[in-house]
């Protein structure tokens, strides 16, 4: 089973995130994300085999040095028919790239780098409204979702932690709220 480090939203920003998922699912589109009860989130990284295990602590520890920061979801966009994911896209800020530079600092001597959207450099930050969908749904999918996100979003990031998934499900692990902004 893979292992996304990743960064969760406030309750607000999450709801609305949900109910896009609803929405889609009404309408005969579905993901992982959303059968499994998946957590909305930013994704830092996602590797094959990751010993959740020994980087626990240090996700922990990382959580106790970052404060809350906000978010901002200005954009809608997919990665063509590659996974059959639509996804919000956030405003880049000094916060996001400090977190995801720290995270890779920390695992450097843990493990290898993630796939090629996380890696350092390469990083397409995004929340996924959908994953997994059919090439042929995937332009019914961004219909749906350009009909139903009003632009933008704004929300806060308040945890990190780690979501395990498959093509099946995804299911939070573990999560460490951060400090107060």
């Amino acid at each position: 089973m893979a292992v996304d480090i990743c960064l969760f939203l406030d309750t607000n920003s999450e709801e609305e995130i949900r109910r896009v998922w609803r929405l889609l699912r009404t309408r005969g589109i579905s993901s992982p994300l959303m059968r499994s009860g998946g957590k909305p989130h930013l994704t830092l990284g996602i590797w094959d085999t990751l010993d959740t295990k020994s980087i626990l602590p240090s996700i922990q520890d990382l959580a106790g040095e970052l404060k809350a920061f906000p978010v901002t979801f200005s954009s809608l966009a997919t990665f063509g028919d590659r996974g059959g994911t639509v996804f919000l896209g956030p405003a880049i800020t000094p916060s996001l790239i400090t977190v995801h530079n720290r995270l890779y600092t920390i695992l450097r001597d843990i493990s290898e780098h993630s796939e090629g959207l996380y890696r350092p450099d390469c990083w397409v930050p995004h929340c996924s409204l959908t994953l997994g969908t059919s090439a042929s749904d995937l332009p019914a999918a961004y219909s749906i979702c350009m009909e139903t996100v009003s632009l933008p979003i704004r929300g806060w990031i308040r945890e990190i932690g780690l979501i395990t998934f498959d093509e099946k499900e995804a299911r939070s692990f573990r999560s460490y709220s951060l400090s107060p902004p």
